[in-house]
């Protein structure tokens, strides 16, 4: 016998804000104005946040340190002395 499963349907749209300088990654399937509390990924090798609405339904995950080393534009800086928190303008 066949198992019905019901899914609430909770945005047409998702939403990926990507931040190269901090190296996170937001992925949005709520809205963000409905943020009520924040919770860090418990796990030794994440440092992922969920965020969740007031009903504590997830709507968000902020994905933290996603580009490796090589790629790390803050690790990068440093390596030439740099000021990581200081603005560039990156040139080409």
């Amino acid at each position: 016998m066949a198992k019905t499963v019901t899914v609430k349907k909770t945005s047409d749209k998702v939403k990926i804000y990507f931040d190269p300088i901090g190296n996170t990654m937001n992925i949005w399937w709520g809205d963000p104005t409905d943020a009520y509390t924040a919770e860090e990924v418990d796990s030794m090798d994440r440092n992922d946040v969920i965020i969740k609405d007031k009903k504590g339904n997830p709507i968000s995950i902020e994905m933290i340190g996603i580009l490796p080393q090589e790629l790390n534009i803050s690790d990068q800086m440093a390596q030439f002395g740099e000021d990581p928190n200081t603005p560039h303008i990156l040139q080409g």
